[in-house]
């Protein structure tokens, strides 16, 4: 048995409040099966999170989970990066981390005005970097052979975090970016680190253990934003964890019903599931220790969420069997980068 703190995941889409697409109790599954007993629930659901009235709504739904659920503030209305939310409004609510994550505050007026606003108010900016995200969204990292996909370069991410920086650098915004894809914005990353500036960052358990040539065209199962880069991008990943340049392992928790994932990569939905397999696959990949994960999924993202004034708490209820098995997803959303992926660990049994 491994008894561990229980995990936090500082990137989990609920989708949820919405239009009753998604039942709430996926995402309750889906964290208790896989260790984790706080998210960090992004803004992006169908009723986004971008007025005091629909986090309300959310926070009622938020009450019949049994894990803890800290909520975001969108940066903008409707995520559409032309009209910054009410941030003054969030913070007196307890809502500290604005994010549009699955798009990008992209006009570079507006986004100065948040790194100021939201400094002045001690809040956070969690950003999702990516450049053409309102205009031409991509479908796949540079690769021979994408007939019709739409590349994503790498400067879609690094360019936003460069702009992001300087204004970090001039307010002193806490600023965290959301899933690292590539060895440069790593760099840019250490750079900020080397001079003190309030930066965090984080990877997904995908961004880890796979890269671009693990997909298949044929479906959708790894379609994701970011994409799945080179193997050199990759390892510069996994390198930055181990040195610190990199904070935390987040998920990026993204349930898509199966009609749209089973489909091409060209018409699939972006994102996968992870909350449920992330702590198998990562022990199991031999590449981190038991203490490594400890501290980039659950002491790391306690000390960010408390930092910035979120009741966050470890307790050591997590217990592991080590087992040989092979993966497979027990939740309702069944979008995993990691089906049938070969584990040395399972859950203890558990009654969600």
């Amino acid at each position: 048995m491994i008894n561990l703190p229980n995990f936090i995941d500082l990137h989990t889409h609920t989708r949820f409040p919405d239009k009753n697409n998604f039942p709430t109790s996926e995402i309750n599954q889906a964290a208790k099966y896989g260790g984790y007993s706080e998210i960090l629930a992004m803004a992006n659901s169908e009723i986004p999170i971008d007025s005091i009235e629909n986090l309300e709504i959310a926070r009622g739904l938020d009450q019949n989970l049994d894990i803890k659920v800290h909520r975001v503030g969108a940066l903008t209305k409707n995520l559409d990066g032309t009209e910054l939310v009410n941030f003054k409004e969030f913070i007196n609510q307890g809502v500290k981390i604005f994010s549009d994550d699955g798009k990008t505050l992209v006009d570079n007026k507006l986004a100065e005005k948040a790194f100021e606003e939201i400094a002045q108010l001690g809040g956070a900016i969690f950003q999702h970097c990516e450049k053409n995200c309102h205009i031409n969204p991509g479908d796949i990292a540079p690769r021979e052979n994408i007939s019709d996909l739409i590349p994503i370069f790498d400067d879609e991410e690094f360019e936003i975090i460069e702009r992001d920086l300087k204004f970090v650098e001039k307010y002193k915004t806490r600023y965290h970016v959301q899933h690292l894809s590539s060895k440069k914005s790593v760099e840019l990353i250490k750079l900020a680190k080397e001079k003190n500036l309030p930066v965090t960052a984080e990877v997904t358990p995908h961004h880890l253990l796979k890269n671009q040539s693990d997909i298949d065209l044929a479906t959708g199962n790894l379609k994701m934003y970011p994409p799945l880069r080179t193997s050199e991008d990759q390892l510069a990943l996994i390198n930055g964890l181990k040195s610190g340049v990199i904070d935390v392992i987040a998920t990026d928790h993204a349930p898509h019903v199966k009609e749209t994932k089973e489909v091409s990569f060209k018409k699939s939905a972006r994102g996968v599931v992870g909350l449920e397999s992330a702590f198998a696959v990562l022990l199991s990949s031999e590449l981190f220790t038991i203490d490594e994960l400890t501290l980039y999924m659950s002491l790391t993202p306690n000390k960010i969420l408390k930092e910035l004034g979120y009741d966050s708490a470890l307790s050591k209820s997590n217990n592991w069997i080590q087992k040989s098995n092979v993966y497979k997803t027990k939740s309702f959303h069944k979008n995993s980068a990691f089906e049938n992926f070969e584990v040395s660990v399972m859950k203890e049994e558990l009654h969600v």
